[in-house]
């Protein structure tokens, strides 16, 4: 600690050069924090744990192929299944097309079964008998009636694209939870204009009452139905979210080899500098060797300052990274994957990832120019002038 001065003095010596490399050093380190916490958004259950009892039955082919609604009985006669609820995917617009006015809109036959499966929801303005007994009324997410200024009473005008109709819905009721990007409405006003839907549902969530059902009802699920003729899959509440990601490739192999060559030029522009900084001071070094100053005191010096000004710079990039964090997470919610965004927030175990990266960038790019100028004899210090 009696060399800290010093070494914080050898930083300041070239303060341009000093300050761009910390920004080398923030920037990446912001985007790698990034990267992690979108990986482990992937594999976390925003829910608090209540999301791993919950299982998705959708067609084996694709969850565009339609189920038949009688499946609702024969699923809830399998023991551990605590209750069945009967989805469908409806899409079509709200204004327009544009991405600031997506969000999730979902039918339901079983309006008054919804909140028992997502047990996690709750109702803040109105109530769950207000939108379950009114055939046109809607339940919504907060973050959406804020989003768009909505009231409850307000008439909400949907346009369908898979379903070619276009239903108005009454605003009855808002909940609160881990996701507030959907709006869920009584599947009897598709049946009743599009008499073809009826009997079908896109998908069933089903609540399991214990663990070791969410293990084996998958496989019974899908072995009663295995030879009909609308075979089904059964997956995990975040399997099924998973899928919908891994449409896009392999999301977490990308992820983490970006982080990995983020690391990697982070500690390239490091080394180049602490290596120039090296050279500079090559006849300093002799000199302070001449004056008695140990090889391995001269290893920590150059050691110690390439550590201060990676750590400097991780420390400010996760300070950075936590300010913003909340509006990136807020910007996905409203954002057509805002389900996606339930599950982002800071993750202790991604800022000690990061501090980490920011040792080991510290340590290894002063490594060699330490080792260099620890080794170089004072004669050949010397002659550099």
């Amino acid at each position: 600690m009696k060399f800290l001065p010093l070494i914080l003095k050898n930083l300041l010596r070239k303060k341009t050069r000093s300050a761009l490399t910390i920004g080398s050093v923030i920037l990446p380190l912001f985007v790698i924090c990034l990267l992690g916490t979108l990986l482990r958004a992937l594999e976390t259950d925003p829910s608090g744990g209540k999301g791993m009892f919950r299982l998705i039955v959708r067609h084996k082919v694709s969850i565009t192929n339609w189920l038949p609604a009688a499946y609702d009985v024969k699923i809830r006669q399998i023991p551990g299944v605590k209750e069945v609820l009967r989805m469908q995917w409806f899409g079509g617009s709200y204004i327009d097309q544009s991405a600031k006015n997506q969000f999730a809109r979902f039918s339901t036959s079983d309006a008054d079964r919804l909140l028992a499966v997502f047990d996690e929801v709750k109702i803040v303005q109105g109530s769950e008998a207000d939108w379950v007994h009114d055939r046109s009324g809607a339940l919504v997410g907060e973050l959406l009636m804020k989003r768009f200024n909505w009231r409850l009473g307000q008439k909400v005008p949907l346009k369908g694209d898979i379903y070619p109709i276009s239903i108005e819905l009454t605003l009855r009721a808002s909940y609160r939870g881990p996701d507030e990007t959907g709006l869920y409405f009584h599947n009897q006003l598709l049946e009743e204009a599009l008499p073809s839907v009826k009997g079908y549902v896109g998908w069933y969530w089903i609540k399991a009452d214990s663990l070791a059902a969410v293990e084996r009802i998958p496989k019974e699920i899908d072995g009663l139905f295995e030879n009909s003729s609308h075979p089904t899959k059964t997956d995990t509440e975040k399997a099924f979210q998973n899928e919908w990601v891994s449409m896009l490739g392999n999301v977490k192999l990308l992820m983490t080899s970006l982080s990995l060559i983020i690391a990697v030029v982070i500690l390239l522009i490091a080394a180049n500098t602490m290596s120039m900084a090296a050279r500079e001071r090559i006849v300093e070094i002799a000199v302070l060797r001449t004056l008695g100053f140990p090889r391995r005191t001269i290893l920590g010096l150059i050691l110690g300052e390439s550590l201060a000004l990676s750590l400097i710079g991780g420390a400010l990039g996760l300070l950075f990274f936590t300010f913003v964090i909340g509006g990136i997470r807020e910007g996905i919610l409203n954002s057509p994957m805002g389900s996606f965004g339930a599950g982002i927030r800071v993750f202790p175990e991604v800022l000690a990832a990061g501090f980490g990266v920011a040792v080991f960038v510290g340590l290894f790019a002063g490594l060699f120019p330490a080792i260099r100028s620890a080794q170089r004899t004072i004669t050949d210090g010397l002659r550099q002038v």
